[in-house]
């Protein structure tokens, strides 16, 4: 017998219970048997209801999601630290963040964000801001982030052309082998944010 069909077994006895029923033998209690007290019969009737949203779940109870201000701070283990490969492609900095952030269990921990990321690498001189003829800020590589393997690139669609930073290999290990610093810079503008609200 599987475990979702144990379940429903379950399901079934509980619901024979709280009808006042026997459920090997299908016959009523007596109307004196515990069983029989209204308070006892809901409870069953819940745990039925309980039982039943589980096995339309395949058998399997739903994971309570932590609230984004109970979750841990972003951080890694040595061994998640280690795990941390670069691309033979080149990779945008969301890329590169999703490959950070699939260490973790962000059910659990806060992710780390493509803007602070950008924010180290611009802090570190690797990426700086320029403001665009339409007013809207942007980064790009500094020449130190270009001689490291940052460089821009254009993708177009029905909507129009965006820029964006790529990173070769060689700039994604860079990435990866300063993790610890990244960390560090993100801890630090969470602490920002909590002093200045």
């Amino acid at each position: 017998m599987t475990e979702l069909e144990t379940m429903m077994r379950a399901k079934q006895y509980i619901e024979s219970l709280a009808n006042g029923k026997n459920p090997l033998t299908g016959e009523n209690v007596k109307d004196d048997d515990i069983i029989n007290n209204v308070r006892i019969s809901r409870c069953l009737f819940y745990v039925s209801g309980v039982l039943q949203k589980v096995i339309d779940n395949g058998g399997e109870v739903q994971k309570v999601k932590s609230k984004k201000s109970q979750r841990e701070e972003f951080n890694l283990t040595d061994e998640q630290k280690s795990n941390l490969k670069p691309d033979k492609f080149s990779l945008s900095s969301s890329k590169i963040t999703a490959l950070i952030n699939d260490q973790i269990d962000t059910e659990k921990m806060k992710k780390l964000k493509v803007t602070t990321l950008n924010s180290w690498l611009v802090s570190i001189g690797l990426l700086t801001e320029e403001t665009t003829p339409i007013g809207k800020t942007r980064k790009i590589p500094t020449s130190d982030g270009e001689m490291l393997g940052l460089s821009e690139t254009e993708f177009t669609d029905n909507r129009g052309s965006v820029k964006y930073v790529i990173y070769n290999t060689n700039a994604q290990q860079f990435i990866f082998d300063n993790i610890d610093s990244v960390i560090e810079f993100a801890h630090n503008e969470e602490l920002e944010k909590i002093n200045n609200r």
